[in-house]
């Protein structure tokens, strides 16, 4: 990521939809999937950027964040007391100490050059029982400049994820396309960028409050159907596995 976006992401996680709706389904995937009599879960959260999921999974049990970025770290310092660890994943994965119940890829395997690899080294982090979360962007055909400047290596779809969760011999329980309701306009957007050849940015914007409140109730009430349905399409795919 262009180091200059982790200042402006810091600064608008915890009011923008998109930050706070996902860190919602996060949350109540975690919930329904781990013990909850359980206080000394440990979490690990790979990429894990300026740390707004880090601060929320302090709730649950003890939390390691690593990512590649010191600029990242150092934001993620000033809001989590999680311990932080600058590494490249799958490379400086065998220097983390311990096993986790649940570690997180969120939107980290599209920038790696070898994501079999990094979801296979992850899965030898986890407890017997723990979990592996995955998210990435989906489609190939969506694969714009905006995944140019974010550098984005690929978009995947769904049954790709699977193999790779299959590859790495976790058991699937949940994978599914997700911002679901939002596709369709978000789609077309982005295609149109795509075909008029529009100039990939950041795209970090804030809506105005009304319409950012309704956008956040709009994705994030996928909470209550990820698990239940698997929903044909959407602009990321979720994954959840378990190690056996």
């Amino acid at each position: 990521m262009e180091k200059a976006l982790y200042r402006e992401m810091y600064e608008m996680e915890a009011r923008h939809w998109w930050f706070t709706a996902r860190r919602c389904i996060i949350l109540q995937i975690l919930k329904r999937y781990l013990p909850r009599d359980n206080p000394e879960l440990r979490f690990l959260d790979l990429g894990c950027g300026t740390g707004f999921i880090l601060q929320a999974l302090e709730e649950l049990g003890a939390v390691t964040g690593m990512d590649v970025s010191a600029e990242a770290l150092a934001f993620a310092a000033t809001r989590t007391r999680a311990r932080l660890v600058r590494g490249s994943v799958p490379e400086d994965l065998a220097g983390l100490e311990g096993k986790f119940d649940a570690v997180l890829m969120l939107d980290l395997l599209e920038h790696l050059d070898d994501d079999n690899t990094a979801v296979k080294a992850a899965a030898e982090l986890l407890v017997d029982g723990g979990i592996l979360i995955v998210t990435v962007p989906a489609y190939r055909w969506l694969y714009s400049p905006r995944d140019l400047f974010h550098h984005h290596r690929r978009r995947y779809s769904r049954e790709e994820v699977r193999a790779l969760i299959r590859s790495a011999g976790l058991y699937e329980i949940l994978t599914s396309y997700y911002n679901c309701f939002l596709f369709p306009p978000a789609a077309a957007q982005r295609l149109w960028c795509k075909l008029r050849r529009v100039e990939a940015g950041a795209d970090l914007w804030e809506p105005p409050a009304l319409v950012n409140m309704m956008l956040e109730k709009i994705f994030s009430a996928e909470r209550f159907f990820l698990g239940r349905i698997s929903f044909p399409w959407g602009l990321s795919v979720i994954s959840v596995a378990r190690k056996n």
